[in-house]
């Protein structure tokens, strides 16, 4: 009787009948068809629902080993066919709910103006709209310093979050050494965008919070 499930999905669609008793059809399926097809039916609901004239079909001669059930009255195959399109297949799982896409590309070099020269933000939008932003400034003892947001997420269409490194490593006129490389987070980051060409950049270091506004950077 499995044969049914290829003769399912090959065959021509035909209309469904009203369903007479699902109640009742269940007993029938159990009793007369579960031995071959199983539970949840093989060749069932998922791609015939209540379609008796399909089963009648195969007890007359489209599936031969279904001949046996010749005895059925065309009522009873109606109840199974009506317990059939009675059954249905777990719904498929919900996808998880995706970040809103940002509004523009933000691609470019950022600084925070004359009164801020000196420094800049370093900002590169992926084609799936990740960012890599790199933040280069100075320490209070007025030595270069790096920070990376290495990704996030956008929370709205205009903000985007993620976490905050720091990042040290061999000066650039030695050998380069990977060991001497360290990179630790030290807080988070948050740029909001006013427009395509404003933003503000608020980021944390080790509790203190900062915030700048900051322009593309003309040329």
């Amino acid at each position: 009787m499995r044969a049914l499930l290829l003769v399912i999905a090959g065959a021509v669609a035909v209309p469904s009948a009203l369903a007479a008793d699902a109640t009742r059809g269940g007993t029938l399926y159990q009793t007369y068809c579960a031995v071959c097809h199983g539970f949840p039916p093989s060749g069932g609901p998922e791609i015939a629902p209540n379609n008796p004239a399909l089963i009648q079909a195969a007890i007359n001669g489209l599936v031969p080993q279904m001949g046996i059930l010749r005895f059925l009255t065309p009522d009873q195959v109606a109840d199974i066919a009506a317990y059939l399109g009675s059954l249905q297949a777990p719904p498929p799982p919900t996808p998880p709910p995706q970040p809103p896409a940002p509004s523009a590309d933000y691609t470019d070099l950022w600084w925070g103006g004359d009164a801020q020269s000196g420094w800049g933000f370093n900002l590169i939008q992926h084609p799936s709209h990740n960012i890599f932003a790199v933040m280069y400034t100075y320490d209070t003892t007025r030595r270069p310093l790096w920070f990376v947001l290495p990704g996030g997420t956008w929370t709205s269409t205009t903000t985007f979050s993620g976490n905050w490194y720091r990042v040290t490593g061999p000066a650039f006129n030695g050998t380069f050494d990977p060991s001497k490389v360290s990179v630790a987070q030290v807080g988070t980051a948050q740029l909001s965008f006013t427009d395509e060409n404003h933003a503000t950049l608020a980021f944390t270091v080790n509790g203190v919070t900062v915030s700048h506004d900051i322009t593309r950077l003309p040329f």
